[in-house]
């Protein structure tokens, strides 16, 4: 009785915070209620593997990756909650004449689950780093924006002699407080505990709305596309991993490695890194020669927003064009 008491407690509350948070659930057995809340990877997989796809093995992960086009390769790097999908329009202008490589991090589009339990930035290195090998890439441009950022000015640290050029776009990888943590706790408590189970469809509509800075909206495919990949199957379980697992360590001593050719693009209506940001990298970039760029009112995802203007400005300075703007910053030493 006391069981019974319990679960109708218990039901009586979930149905209370589905109730209080607009979510609508229809009547389903375990099986399809588990359906609802996650997205079957081969599901998934029937639903975004295009004739491009490839998936390969990588130290115990599953990696899917797209190796597009001929000349100087460029690897992608996307950012969290996002997946290599997002740089198609990117991919689609630079493999007339560029190598372009790409794949899914950890925790993201069709990559499968680490059977090592290693998920961390340092895994999605030795990833990306296993995937060259494969591939056997001598040399590469790498582009990263947010997460994504962190492992491209990681690599470009840590393998001068690879990399070629560097576009940072928004990246992540500055030293945060409680206040600045852009995965901070929001909301209710009863918010919280329900977004740690499910984001719907409305949800990811409103957080890309609100990362688009100037009123432009999202691609309906794209909202479709983020809400399916960040309902994947266990990805309740890899996320909080992953984020747990998270250090920033020494980015000013790591960006001071750099020696590629550096171009940092921002939007100064991002609402998760401030565009004050983008001037502390080209602070930090002392022995790289860089170019900084902010574009008014675009938000986080500068290359999704407004496409006709940011792309062209990556394509034009991986090709060189923008190589007599180049300046390298020096400090005064101290008095």
């Amino acid at each position: 009785m006391r069981r019974s008491m319990f679960s109708l407690r218990r039901g009586a509350f979930i149905a209370a915070a589905i109730f209080t948070l607009g979510v609508t659930v229809p009547a389903a057995t375990p099986a399809q209620a588990k359906g609802f809340f996650e997205m079957p990877r081969a599901e998934l997989e029937a639903k975004y593997a295009d004739a491009a796809s490839r998936f390969v093995d990588i130290d115990g992960v599953r990696v899917h990756y797209k190796d597009e086009g001929t000349g100087p390769a460029v690897v992608l790097l996307h950012a969290s909650y996002m997946n290599l999908h997002s740089w198609d329009g990117l991919a689609e202008r630079l493999k007339r004449d560029h190598r372009v490589i790409r794949l899914d991090l950890l925790t993201a589009g069709l990559t499968g689950v680490d059977t090592k339990d290693l998920y961390s930035m340092e895994r999605n290195e030795a990833l990306l780093d296993g995937l060259l090998r494969k591939l056997d890439v001598k040399q590469y441009a790498v582009v990263g924006t947010s997460s994504g950022g962190v492992v491209a000015f990681r690599r470009a640290a840590a393998h001068p002699e690879e990399v070629t050029r560097l576009v940072l776009i928004n990246s992540a990888g500055m030293p945060r407080t409680a206040a600045t943590d852009p995965n901070r706790p929001r909301g209710t408590a009863w918010q919280q505990w329900w977004r740690s189970k499910y984001k719907s469809r409305a949800y990811w509509q409103e957080n890309l709305e609100r990362q688009f800075g100037s009123g432009v909206k999202p691609d309906p495919a794209l909202v479709e596309r983020v809400y399916d990949m960040n309902r994947r199957e266990g990805i309740n379980e890899e996320g909080p991993k992953y984020l747990r697992n998270f250090r920033t360590g020494d980015p000013e001593t790591t960006l001071a490695k750099v020696r590629a050719p550096t171009l940092v693009l921002w939007g100064i209506g991002n609402l998760t890194v401030s565009h004050l940001e983008a001037d502390v990298f080209q602070l930090w970039l002392n022995n790289a020669p860089s170019i900084k760029k902010k574009y008014p009112k675009l938000g986080h995802y500068p290359y999704l927003e407004a496409p006709d203007l940011v792309l062209p400005d990556v394509v034009a300075f991986l090709n060189g064009e923008w190589d007599a703007q180049l300046r390298v910053t020096r400090r005064l030493p101290p008095n």
